[in-house]
């Protein structure tokens, strides 16, 4: 399961997000950035990556030319 959680979003104060999001992974600036979780279906472990709007519209990008 991928989701992209909204610097906006309500769900970004939840406990699992409260802390995440204070910076981007990718170009390190210090912005309130969106989160994007990667877990596996049924699972509670996975991968989650802090992106400010510029990094992840060069994600979209880069996942779009891959189709």
């Amino acid at each position: 399961m991928i989701k992209v959680i909204n610097k906006n979003s309500k769900e970004k104060e939840k406990i699992n997000y409260r802390y995440l999001g204070n910076f981007c992974n990718s170009c390190n600036s210090k912005t309130v950035s969106n989160i994007l979780s990667i877990r596996q279906d049924g699972g509670n472990n996975g991968t989650i990556i802090s992106l400010c709007d510029k990094c992840l519209q060069e994600l979209k990008k880069k996942i779009e030319d891959l189709e």
